[in-house]
């Protein structure tokens, strides 16, 4: 038999055979990338999400752990009579520079809340170390240097306090001068005397800045809600007013605290509130918060990573167990990831 004889081609059987194996295969290898790719989005989406979290409970914790420090004196010694009223006809009240916490109950954007925290730095402390009386418009300091006009400046021991507004700075003699009358800019002395001689305390007094800032959320240029602080400018130009918002963390999508009451002062947190707001009612009852509870809502940067329609029990102290209603469902079309982050702090400085 001649070779030409031997060849013959596949029959149309072998062919489909082997293109129903190789599209097999091939549907096989698909799913795999498919489903190791949607693993990956998944992945990164939630460690990307438990990051932003962990800061955003962390950063502000830190600083509610903090707030309310007024040096070894409350802030209910501290005396704002010093200062005119009101920082340059804008109606803000040199009042909220003594308040240690304070709170908006959804105000801010997506009905989320706003945090007020204030206080004194106390790595900024430098001693007084002379004051020629108690009606004299200068106090003698160890340190001037990191002092300006305008500044806005807080002098106590553990007996009296008191704000004022820095009228001048003398670097040579280490004095402070806290003149009444017109400033460049910010509210001004109403009075140059202090409501006690500082060097009748055996311990020292000390001067410190005054610390107020915020937390709320906001929706950038680009649509993308973020969590951002700013305070309440008590240094250089504008004095008093608040300052531009500094971003921390975009994506935080919801902000929700509570304020653990201890309504009859037994230092044990007796109830759990929401702020009332800022008003009379709303500071007492701040001021006898001595720990909150804080719950952020955080969305992945990127959609695609769920199927849609997911749900999470936030603030995170709901019990939507007992309370199914109380669950939120994401939209059917929302294929973003959502975490709950939440975290109780106490107010270390009133307890």
């Amino acid at each position: 038999m001649s070779l030409s004889a031997k060849q013959s081609g596949l029959s149309i059987i072998e062919v489909i055979v082997a293109l129903a194996l190789s599209l097999i295969i091939t549907l096989g290898l698909t799913q795999i990338f498919t489903s190791n790719s949607q693993s990956f989005r998944v992945s990164e989406a939630s460690a990307r999400i438990q990051e932003t979290g962990r800061l955003a409970t962390s950063i502000i914790g830190r600083e509610i752990r903090s707030a309310s420090y007024w040096g070894c004196l409350g802030s209910q010694g501290v005396r704002d009579g010093r200062l005119n009223s009101i920082l340059n006809d804008t109606g803000f009240d040199v009042e909220a520079l003594l308040r240690g916490l304070d709170a908006e109950d959804n105000q801010g954007v997506g009905n989320s809340d706003i945090l007020y925290l204030g206080g004194i730095n106390g790595n900024s402390a430098v001693r007084v170390t002379f004051q020629p009386s108690q009606q004299a418009a200068n106090l003698r300091v160890d340190d001037s240097d990191s002092f300006n006009e305008n500044d806005i400046l807080i002098v106590t021991n553990c007996s009296a306090g008191d704000i004022f507004q820095v009228t001048n700075v003398n670097t040579n003699n280490e004095v402070v001068v806290h003149n009444s009358g017109n400033v460049t800019d910010g509210p001004g002395n109403s009075t140059q005397a202090l409501s006690t001689n500082y060097n009748d305390d055996p311990d020292g007094a000390s001067v410190f800045r005054p610390r107020q800032q915020r937390f709320y959320l906001q929706d950038n240029p680009d649509g993308v809600r973020e969590l951002v602080t700013d305070g309440i400018a008590i240094m250089g130009t504008p004095t008093g007013n608040f300052t531009t918002p500094v971003a921390l963390l975009q994506d935080v999508v919801d902000f929700q605290i509570q304020f653990g009451v201890d309504s009859n002062q037994n230092g044990q947190v007796n109830d759990w509130e929401d702020p009332i707001g800022l008003t009379v009612a709303g500071r007492t009852q701040a001021d006898n918060t001595i720990a909150v509870r804080l719950s952020v809502l955080v969305r992945s940067p990127n959609d695609g990573v769920t199927d849609g329609g997911q749900e999470y029990c936030f603030p995170g102290w709901l019990d939507c167990v007992a309370t199914p209603s109380d669950m939120t469902t994401a939209a059917a079309n929302d294929t973003f990831l959502y975490r709950v982050y939440s975290t109780t702090i106490t107010m270390r400085n009133r307890i």
